[in-house]
């Protein structure tokens, strides 16, 4: 055939594409190479998440790791590494029994088999650390499936809830202190109802009874319902209703001052330092409260060392960053012994009211729980720390305040004041109307009374021109006693008015229950009753309109 007859297609024995077959070949090789392009670009993405998600995986202070279903480590991240002391060659490559132990491995396994059976594990466990010792772990494990759907490796998180457990553990406490503190208060409130009648009566039979046996015997009666009354008032401390009468105050003194009266508490076998730090300790608190509390504190310990020790106080100045309090400084107070100390389930219950591991008459219960509300209430904190046959250290926090100023501490001393002006009583409770009622008349008064604040406006307003006072309790049915005194006042401008309650004023004042006029706490003895009714009459005159 002719050279220019050939097919341009031929040549010899090799043959080469026509024309339109070029171009379809090059549009091919194009496509693939941008084909291949696109690949390489979503490789390095790809590339660059797993990258973050590297980091986000390391950076994390849960424990993270993925094991195959032969439960071989197929990854981990440095927290776990750090967590077991190992480093990655240790670990990635290696099986679960080889790395935890066989023992441990059997113990969870049927959880690790859950998750590559395709289902959500999560529990709580718990692990020994070399340098932290036990802590609370969270374990969540997860399924990972294949393009399949099939499960073929699995990850778990591991993260620590010790901080966590330990939070809730105080909150959960702090609740149940809350409740029993509110029923602590309900119960102070009603006792102190019952003291003032028996205080009151036994004033009485000591006024009518001279010198009479019967006299002496009143007497008693008086000693022990002031005591039962010291007792309402620390589960009133606990409950956090008692009236505090806060000054600035220097914490340093407050101690120094209380060395002698600590020192004739405990026994001549304790030994009782006191280091005050150098710089002044403002706080603002109720001096007396803050005393009974390093009182209590220095009984407790005193009874801890039955055979002699040291009982240590400390005054500091610290700054505290804690989840309860609001960060800033604060005056801290250590009341330390090397007593028989607490083991942990004493610890727990140390602050509930009539808890005791005292024999019986040896304690009420109720020094440590006053204590605890006492300080609640001045906005503190303190806490105690104690190992069995280590002794107890209570730390106490206060919030330091601005500059100290010189405060003096006074009660007034009241005598029996007679009268004949016309008293309306207004009380509830009808075994502690009656003894006021008696005790009055007793003192020349003239009583109206009334069980509750309706019936006493319609007392008023039939004797409105003769009352002088208005002896009132606070807490009443449809008509409280505030409530009575204002509508009292409309029709009298002017009158004195004494309210009486088992609450103290600041919770009445809180709670909007407590008007203008004088606060008296039950229980009322009877002669600080007769003399503010005296004082109050003699100071505040008062004229009826016709």
């Amino acid at each position: 055939m002719p050279f220019s007859h050939m097919d341009n297609t031929e040549y010899g024995m090799f043959s080469y594409p026509a024309g339109g077959e070029h171009r379809s070949l090059y549009q091919e090789l194009v496509s693939v190479n941008r084909t291949l392009q696109q690949k390489v670009e979503e490789l390095k993405r790809a590339q660059s998440r797993l990258i973050e998600y590297r980091k986000a995986v390391e950076c994390t202070g849960d424990m993270i790791f993925v094991f195959d279903r032969d439960y071989r480590y197929l990854m981990a991240n440095r927290a776990y590494l750090e967590a077991r002391g190992s480093v990655f060659p240790e670990v990635v490559g290696r099986t679960l029994p080889e790395v935890i132990g066989a023992a441990t491995f059997e113990r969870i396994r049927a959880q690790f088999e859950v998750c590559l059976a395709g289902g959500e594990v999560s529990y709580e466990d718990t692990y020994r650390y070399p340098d932290k010792g036990v802590r609370n772990l969270l374990v969540t494990m997860s399924p990972i499936r294949d393009d399949g759907g099939r499960v073929d490796r699995a990850a778990c998180l591991i993260k620590d809830i010790t901080e966590n457990k330990l939070l809730e553990e105080q909150l959960r406490q702090s609740q149940k202190m809350e409740a029993i503190g509110t029923l602590a208060g309900g119960i102070a409130h009603d006792f102190n109802n019952i003291l003032t009648v028996i205080a009151g009566y036994a004033s009485l039979i000591q006024l009518n009874g001279g010198g009479s046996e019967a006299a002496s015997m009143a007497g008693e009666i008086m000693i022990s319902a002031e005591r039962a009354a010291e007792m309402t008032r620390s589960l009133l401390a606990f409950s956090r209703k008692q009236e505090v009468h806060l000054d600035a105050l220097d914490a340093n003194l407050i101690v120094g001052d209380l060395h002698k009266s600590l020192s004739r508490l405990i026994t001549e076998e304790i030994e009782l330092v006191v280091l005050l730090c150098d710089a002044p300790l403002c706080i603002c608190a109720d001096r007396r409260q803050v005393e009974q509390v390093l009182i209590n504190l220095a009984v407790n310990a005193r009874d801890a060392m039955p055979g002699g020790g040291m009982l240590t106080i400390t005054t500091a100045t610290v700054e505290l960053r804690d989840e309860e309090m609001p960060p800033g400084s604060y005056a801290l107070i250590v009341v330390a012994d090397n007593g028989t100390g607490m083991d942990k389930e004493v610890q727990a219950r140390v602050f509930e009211p009539f808890f005791t591991t005292k024999e019986v008459g040896k304690g009420t219960g109720l020094g440590l729980s006053s204590s605890y509300g006492i300080i609640r209430k001045h906005n503190g904190l303190i806490r105690v720390k104690s190992e069995p046959g280590a002794g107890t250290s209570f730390s106490i926090y206060l919030p330091l305040c601005g500059a100290q100023t010189a405060v003096g501490t006074a009660s007034a001393a009241f005598a029996r004041s007679t009268g004949s002006e016309t008293i309306l009583l207004v009380e509830d409770d009808q075994t502690v109307r009656g003894m006021t009622q008696m005790l009055l008349e007793q003192h020349g008064y003239r009583v109206l009374v009334a069980r509750e604040g309706e019936e006493a406006l319609r007392v008023f307003e039939k004797e409105s021109g003769a009352v002088r006072l208005l002896l009132t309790d606070v807490i009443m049915p449809r008509l409280n006693g505030r409530l009575l005194s204002e509508k009292v006042r409309q029709l009298a401008p002017g009158l004195p008015v004494i309210f009486m309650s088992g609450y103290p004023a600041d919770v009445m004042s809180q709670n909007g229950l407590c008007g203008s006029g004088t606060y008296l706490p039950k229980p009322v003895k009877p002669d600080v009753l007769l003399g503010t009714i005296r004082d109050t009459l003699n100071g505040a005159p008062f004229h009826a309109s016709a």
